[in-house]
């Protein structure tokens, strides 16, 4: 067994939802855990948003390795799952890495995966009225190990709120996942 699983099993009336090597889970006191072979992670994510949190699993870069993002509607904290373990990423600065978004702090309002380059990578997106349309900055989110560091930017044009790159720019996703579809909300 893994030293840092626990054995519980998920807590009864949590929120469950599978992904590719478990279950994300979260209860109606804002504990989120994931569940795997190996046994349970849990983190306690404080919220002071009127809204449910929300979590999702995903592999941003295809390499296998897994990321958790949990989102209060407001910001998201993004933390890196090995096994059942869940670590914080930080920012490099020593404060946990995360994603605003309702660009509250003028930075962001969703999170998505994209390749401006590299491969897939993590992205946040901020959109943002341009005229008749929306510029949608891209910025890459480079992870090593449990650090998570602002890459390079570009910029893409959508047309209205409608325009798939307007309205993914305005959620959490990556690739075929998202929050809503796949994710898990807290009950």
């Amino acid at each position: 067994a893994d030293p840092f699983c626990l054995e519980d099993p998920t807590p009864p009336g949590a929120a469950t939802r599978d992904f590719d090597g478990g279950t994300v889970w979260i209860t109606a006191d804002g504990l989120v855990g994931v569940t795997t072979d190996g046994g349970s992670g849990r983190v306690r994510v404080p919220s002071a948003s009127p809204m449910p949190l929300q979590a999702l699993v995903i592999d941003a870069e295809g390499n296998g390795e897994k990321q958790l993002i949990v989102s209060n509607g407001r910001v998201a904290r993004l933390f890196v799952l090995a096994g059942c373990k869940i670590s914080a990423a930080y920012d490099g600065q020593g404060q946990q890495f995360e994603f605003d978004l309702e660009n509250l702090r003028g930075n962001g309002t969703g999170i998505g995966c994209s390749d401006l380059g590299d491969g897939r990578r993590l992205v946040g997106l901020q959109a943002l009225p341009d005229g008749g349309g929306y510029t949608v900055r891209r910025t890459e989110i480079d992870l090593t190990g449990f650090i998570a560091t602002v890459g390079r930017s570009d910029t893409v044009t959508g047309t209205s709120l409608q325009d798939p790159v307007v309205a993914s720019a305005m959620t959490i996703t990556c690739g075929d996942l998202t929050i809503d579809q796949n994710g898990v909300r807290q009950p």
